[in-house]
This record gives C-alpha cells, sequence and structure tokens, in this order.
C-alpha cells in the first residue's frame, strides 16, 4: 500500500462523488460541485484525496479544504496571517484496517505540515458534518478529529427528528411558532412553490438575499452571484437541493425563499431569506412546511437540521437566528470541530501579537 496525493481536479467527479455516496462520513458538503465554489468568493480551493498508488489509485480519504489570505486587519500591522479553514472536513473509507488507516494518517500529516511550513500558515480549523450515517450512530461521543492531530472542539446544532408522528410535529413546535403557523395557514393567503434552475428565478433569489443582508446591517456578508449560479444550474438539476419560494397569491409576489440541502434521507436548512415589508412568522411557516414535505419524501424517516445553536448567547443577531432554528420542535446534535496542532518556531513577541489578533478577529 502506498499513499498519494491527488489534487481534486485530478480526480474525476464520478469517483470523488461515488467515494462520497459509498461511505458513512460522507454528506452533500463533499460533493464535487458543493466544493468548487465556496461561501466566500476569497477562499482558495485546496481540496485534495488520499489514494492508493498500489492499488489501482483506490480513495481512501477525501479532505475538504481552503485557504483564506484576506486579513485587513492584520495587514495594518504588516503581519501575514494566512489560515487553512475546512468547513465540512474529511471522508474517511470505511472499515480500514489499522495499519492503513495509520498509514493514510502519515500521508495527511506529512502533506499538510510541509504545506503549514511552506506557506507560513497560522491556523487550520475544521469541523465534520452532524448528520452523516457515521456521526448519528457514534454512540461513543468521541470526536474522530482527535485521531488526526486536531484538539478536540465542539458546537451543536438543532435538529427535528423526521421519524416522530405526524401529529407530533406542529405540537412540538414553541407556543408562538404554532400560533404564527395557524393563523398564515388559516389566512389562505400564500402559496409554496420549487424554484426552476431559470435565469428568472435565479434574479429573484438573489434579490431577496441582497435585500435580506442588507437590511441585517450585513452587506460586507453578501455571497457572491456566481455562488448562487452554482446552485441554480449545478446543484438543483442534479438534486443536491431544493429551493422553495413562498409566493403571495393575490400579487403574486414573491415574499421569502429557503433553500434546503437534500443527502439521503437527511436534508439541512442552507440559507433562507425574505422581503423587508411582510406578514410576522413567515419565515417560520415557510421553514415548518418545507420540513413536512421534505418528511414526506423521506417517507417519514431521517433527520432535518434548521442549524447552529447559540443557546449560550443572550442577546444580538445570532441569539434571534438560535432562537428560530430551536423553535421547531428540535433537539441537539453535536458539532464535531478541532484545531490542527503543529510545532513551529516563530518570535515570541511576533507570536503573541498573532495570537492576540487571531482572537479579535476569530472570537
Amino acid at each position: 500500500m502506498k499513499c498519494i496525493i491527488r489534487q481534486q481536479n485530478e480526480i474525476t467527479p464520478e469517483e470523488w462523488n461515488n467515494f462520497v455516496y459509498s461511505n458513512s462520513m460522507g454528506w452533500a458538503y463533499f460533493l464535487y460541485d458543493m466544493i468548487g465554489i465556496d461561501r466566500w468568493a476569497s477562499y482558495i480551493n485546496l481540496s485534495f484525496a488520499i489514494v492508493d498508488e498500489d492499488n489501482n489509485n483506490e480513495i481512501l480519504m477525501i479532505q475538504q479544504l481552503h485557504e483564506t489570505k484576506k486579513q485587513p486587519l492584520l495587514s495594518l500591522f504588516h503581519v501575514k496571517y494566512r489560515k487553512l479553514h475546512s468547513r465540512w472536513g474529511y471522508v474517511l473509507k470505511d472499515n480500514l484496517p489499522k495499519k492503513q488507516i495509520r498509514k493514510v494518517k502519515e500521508c495527511f500529516e506529512n502533506y499538510i505540515d510541509e504545506y503549514i511550513l511552506k506557506h507560513e500558515i497560522k491556523l487550520f480549523d475544521i469541523n465534520l458534518p452532524p448528520l452523516t450515517k457515521f456521526n448519528l450512530e457514534n454512540t461513543s461521543f468521541i470526536n474522530p478529529l482527535i485521531y488526526f492531530n486536531f484538539a478536540p472542539k465542539v458546537n451543536y446544532t438543532y435538529v427535528v427528528n423526521l421519524s416522530k408522528p405526524f401529529e407530533r410535529m406542529l405540537a412540538d413546535c414553541e407556543e408562538t411558532t404554532r400560533q404564527a403557523i395557524r393563523k398564515i395557514e388559516a389566512s389562505n393567503k400564500y402559496e409554496i412553490i420549487k424554484a426552476n434552475s431559470n435565469e428568472q428565478d435565479l434574479q429573484t433569489y438573489i434579490k431577496l438575499h441582497k435585500e435580506t443582508y442588507t437590511r441585517t446591517n450585513s452587506k460586507t456578508a453578501i455571497i457572491a452571484d456566481e455562488y448562487h449560479r452554482n446552485m441554480f444550474f449545478n446543484l438543483l438539476p442534479k438534486n443536491i437541493c431544493k429551493i422553495y419560494f413562498l409566493k403571495d397569491k393575490e400579487t403574486q409576489e414573491i415574499i421569502a425563499t429557503a433553500a434546503i440541502l437534500i443527502y439521503k434521507n437527511t436534508a439541512y436548512y442552507w440559507w433562507g431569506d425574505s422581503k423587508n415589508e411582510k406578514e410576522v412568522g413567515i419565515n417560520k411557516y415557510l421553514l415548518f412546511k418545507i420540513i413536512c414535505e421534505i418528511r414526506e419524501l423521506f417517507n417519514n424517516t431521517g433527520f432535518f437540521e434548521t442549524g447552529g445553536a447559540f443557546i449560550h448567547l443572550r442577546k444580538g443577531k445570532e441569539k434571534g437566528l438560535n432562537d428560530f432554528k430551536k423553535c421547531f420542535g428540535t433537539t441537539l446534535l453535536p458539532i464535531w470541530g478541532g484545531e490542527y496542532s503543529f510545532i513551529k518556531k516563530t518570535n515570541k513577541m511576533k507570536s503573541k501579537v498573532i495570537t492576540l489578533l487571531r482572537k479579535i478577529i476569530y472570537r
């Protein structure tokens, strides 16, 4: 067995995706078209695979990986700060013998350590998807990243169990959410339609996205149109995601939208946008109806992730997002994370400055 590195563009999309679908750590995040364009346009795609050269280049592991160099605050102090970031982590081939896992780890470690030293990387952080078969069956509750040199961290996300009886779906929602859903349902003012892979629907989506991020004082976080174009013309036709519109029946105006990632019998509330002027509870109504539709699509099985939990927060935008994402009768699942451990000698004073600035930017 001889482990070597292959960059993502050296592997066909079919080979890459077959590996993702065939292994328990796989999820939609790792699919070839998902990795190609990141949410942040400044991120450089460095994703790679570890293959066995002695066995017809069989894929043993894939690593989703990006690098960012854009650090305006640090540049004021003439400090170079290059960061590796793996938003979704890696997929390791199932049932590898321990000896082979050690060889994969050694190949991974050598490649990452060399890259870090060569490019003066200051930080490499990582997360793993919560809805993989591997994570859902991880009864040991051990963060698997520790076995690949990552100091362990953990966050949490809200999940709806789609296998519970239908009558519990609404009953388990918080009271104000139930009230809003019943009121809007009774008004019969709206209909939910699926977006199509065409320019008109794309522009409707982009307009709502920009309106939402401007309203919430997040203009700097507005996503590049290219990212949304990939959603509509690559991911949507391949059923990797579904995009829903909430339409006013009388005016025919699109009031809100939600993009949902789909993988086997699991789903994730990916993006949500809405008009500035809208009825209270519209976003809750739209997402609840989508959850119910996805439940039927999955034959009353699986899980629907509504998003990251920030239970500890007491105020602010993230607190509001937390309250929205938990209100659908959710439970918590861990998002395993970590920070790569490597040894590098640096000037002590410079190291302290970098550490302080890193805390400011990545707190």
